[in-house]
């Protein structure tokens, strides 16, 4: 059988949401292939006994599945976490994916999945959650900063300028957030100075990369105290 392209990424389960229903994963998304129907494949990653259950959202048949994989492990090489792991903080891997796929392999037929019902549950559990969280947690503050944004389409996170700064603020596992700053214009080094307990996002980003820095999986007041001391230097 012809091999198979797919994008896949891990979820919690029920059993686990039911001890902690505020678990989730960080954005991990998994790049690989498989022989077998995409179905199957994720009834195997699923599992019958690890409590961590993996997903798959995407997948594609009638193309060169193993030379696809390897180009796109080389293009996230910057953001792979192991082996086939990749960080997905802002959360447009599978949308870059599939621009890529759209754009260099025309020929590719893209395969439906369906989700297990107890992924499927626990996924919806976590989102509504973290949206949630948006909208009673992080909305008010900006509005107290005067700063505009936008929610992203999936309401688990929002978007917004600064200058010449452009973020990407989202909700993860267990009340904690993740900022993700860009710019065209500033360095890696001045956003690192411009915001305060900012992390350099990896020593050999890709060139064409915007992104910058990024203050990831913390508090929300310790992102805030960063954006308020920015605001106040600099103005909305």
């Amino acid at each position: 059988m012809q091999n198979t392209l797919y994008i896949a990424e891990p979820v919690f389960s029920e059993k686990i949401q039911k001890f902690d229903g505020e678990a989730s994963f960080p954005p991990i998304k998994k790049v690989g292939i498989t022989t077998d129907l995409p179905h199957r494949r994720e009834k195997e990653l699923l599992g019958t006994i690890s409590p961590v259950k993996i997903s798959i959202v995407k997948a594609w048949t009638d193309i060169d599945a193993r030379k696809v994989e390897s180009m796109l492990h080389t293009i996230l090489d910057n953001t792979r976490l192991d082996g086939e792991y990749f960080w997905d903080g802002n959360e447009t891997l599978v949308d870059a994916v599939t621009d890529f796929i759209e754009a260099y392999h025309p020929e590719a037929k893209e395969v439906g999945v369906s989700d297990e019902a107890d992924v499927a549950a626990a996924t919806d559990a976590v989102q509504r959650k973290n949206s949630q969280r948006i909208y009673t947690e992080v909305i008010p503050k900006l509005d107290e900063l005067s700063i505009k944004y936008h929610i992203t389409k999936n309401g688990r996170g929002v978007r917004f300028k600064l200058g010449e700064y452009t973020f990407h603020l989202s909700g993860k596992t267990a009340g904690r957030y993740t900022l993700t700053i860009w710019s065209k214009t500033k360095s890696t080094e001045e956003a690192l100075a411009d915001f305060e307990h900012s992390q350099e996002l990896s020593a050999n980003g890709s060139e064409d990369s915007n992104r910058r820095a990024r203050i990831p999986m913390s508090n929300l007041q310790i992102i805030l105290e960063s954006l308020t001391k920015y605001v106040q230097q600099h103005g909305a």
